[in-house]
């Protein structure tokens, strides 16, 4: 690892800022699902009897025997444990990859609020665990050259389930837009089958009855029907989002016109598809209707004044109890956590999507969502004893079998596939987290499956069986919308060279600076909007410019 040793004080000098503000898409994002379950039956871990032809098959695919003969070993194993699906060290998932391949899993959960920094920190040292998983595109883009990371194409025998699917033709294209120099350095999380997800508008439909005013089709009359719900109900606040400020401007700006910190990401750089290249949004014309929107709520009562301190549980806690009217997030907190909490207060209290709404200012009718597939990857530790070991385990968890104990649990005790291949939980499982704040989480977190503990080919089934149906014709209405080109997929960040990445790190560094200091006084009213373009020309002034051309270079690179 000469490489590694020669490079890394170029990991650790950049690690600080690529803290500060992000590239990546969604993390954490959803995307378009396949909405279609699938079948499929999962082998019960520690049989054995396969004849030798059957082994030989499983061997030329790079899965392992049941019940693997191979020496016991443990691998130490890292991820963010979510408040929302807290995930048990030795759970079902864990004793079953330790029964079929005599491998133990030492996981190390990291609380989401501090995963982002010890993650960092242990990129950019020497002590890394053997997996890490949720790496985003930038940091695998900062660590791989450096030697951080096992490259998959060379134990391309062992991971042969995980390239099919990912140099498929609906995948291929991606995919080497996350090549580094030629190699593959992390498994992606993917998705098998999802409920389509979007950040959209969601309002207490109730309280829109109430107004007696109609369904709004424009901002504008969204202000309006937020101004009649606040004359309702003087002494509650209307609407605010999680995540703090760049989240909120990331939920609204595209939807507005303009763009900017799409989709969890720190950046104020987004693709606009009417001029077809990259832009640094808050630097756009386009960008004073967000902020004049802001502000005018915040004025006028209807923005939460803690909307730039607002945590997810606070906000899931006060659209829960009534306290707010609107939201601009993910449509599948409705039907998993904020309707059936209100049900417990008033039975005809309930939140609904609306459609995407126009923007008269901007000339514009869109919204943004999710990529297909996660932007972040599970990374094998390239000083690990255990390489080869390891590329089995996390291939086998794209396989059928492997897809379905990561998902499910133990088939015939957790679930069970019906003749038609519809997936059932057991319903003692379901009724042990029947009272839980999301029963889809409670299970998920119990068995250690999923996207929040260890499912890497993600299949969200279960939400059929445990949610509002209002969240399953939700997904097929946002399907609709997306095929109709009213909501629009929110695209990669373009891969660059070692020299661009350090210049884009530098430039965004000091953008996040610059806007993180001066964007809550033009939203508080602490700075008339009046001088909102000095904020622009300071902007500027720190380089977006040659921001915006490293992206369009890098794109432009990308499509020949």
């Amino acid at each position: 690892m000469k490489m590694k040793k020669v490079t890394k004080w170029l990991a650790v000098a950049v690690s600080a800022t690529m803290l500060a503000g992000t590239l990546t898409g969604c993390g954490g994002s959803s995307d378009p699902a396949q909405s279609d379950a699938s079948s499929g039956e999962a082998q019960e871990s520690g049989q054995g009897g396969e004849n030798e032809t059957e082994k030989a098959e499983e061997a030329e695919s790079g899965a392992p025997a049941e019940g693997s003969d191979q020496e016991p070993i443990t691998v130490t194993f890292m991820r963010s444990n979510s408040a929302a699906q807290p995930t048990a060290e030795d759970n079902k998932v864990v004793q079953l990859i330790e029964q079929k391949f005599n491998i133990h899993l030492e996981l190390q959960l990291i609380p989401d609020a501090d995963f982002s920094t010890k993650k960092s920190v242990a990129l950019a040292s020497a002590d890394l665990p053997d997996i890490i998983m949720g790496v985003n595109i930038d940091e695998l883009r900062q660590y791989a050259p450096t030697g951080e990371f096992l490259n998959l194409y060379d134990y391309q025998d062992k991971v042969g389930d995980y390239l099919g699917i990912v140099q498929a033709d609906d995948r291929a294209a991606a995919t080497k837009t996350y090549e580094i120099d030629g190699g593959m350095y992390g498994f992606q999380r993917l998705e098998y089958n999802r409920i389509d997800l979007a950040p959209l508008v969601a309002l207490r439909m109730d309280r829109l009855e109430e107004t007696g005013l109609g369904t709004p089709a424009t901002w504008d009359e969204l202000y309006e029907v937020m101004l009649a719900i606040k004359e309702k109900y003087p002494d509650q606040y209307v609407f605010s989002t999680r995540n703090k400020t760049t989240y909120m401007f990331g939920q609204l700006a595209y939807a507005m016109g303009s763009g900017g910190f799409p989709c969890f990401s720190g950046s104020g750089m987004y693709y606009e598809p009417r001029e077809e290249k990259w832009l640094y949004g808050p630097t756009q014309d386009s960008f004073k209707t967000v902020i004049t929107f802001l502000a005018n709520a915040y004025k006028d009562g209807l923005l939460d004044p803690d909307y730039a301190t607002m945590d997810k549980d606070t906000l899931h806690e006060k659209l829960s109890n009534g306290s707010l009217s609107m939201v601009v997030d993910n449509n599948s907190f409705i039907g998993r956590v904020y309707n059936p909490a209100l049900a417990q207060v008033d039975e005809n209290a309930r939140f609904d999507i609306i459609a995407p709404l126009e923007s008269k200012e901007n000339g514009t009718r869109r919204a943004l969502r999710y990529e297909r597939d996660w932007t972040e990857f599970t990374c094998v530790n390239a000083d690990t004893k255990y390489p080869e070991r390891i590329m089995e385990l996390l291939n086998w968890m794209y396989t059928e079998e492997g897809r379905m104990v990561t998902n499910f649990g133990e088939e015939g005790v957790d679930y069970t596939v019906e003749a038609d291949g519809t997936i059932k939980t057991n319903p003692d499982l379901i009724a042990e987290h029947q009272n839980d704040a999301d029963v889809f989480s409670g299970i998920q977190g119990a068995l250690g499956v999923g996207l929040l503990s260890l499912g890497e080919y993600i299949d969200e089934a279960l939400y059929a069986e445990v949610s509002d149906p209002i969240f399953i014709e939700q997904g097929k209405v946002i399907r609709g919308w997306t095929e109709e080109g009213l909501i629009d997929y929110n695209p990669a960040v373009p891969f660059f060279n070692t020299e661009e990445q350090e210049e884009v790190t530098e430039l965004q560094q000091a953008l996040s600076n610059v806007f993180n200091a001066e964007i809550e006084s033009y939203i508080n009213g602490q700075k008339s909007l009046d001088d909102w373009g000095s904020l622009v020309e300071t902007l500027k002034g720190q380089g977006t410019e040659r921001l915006e051309e490293l992206f369009n270079t890098a794109y432009q690179r990308a499509l020949q």
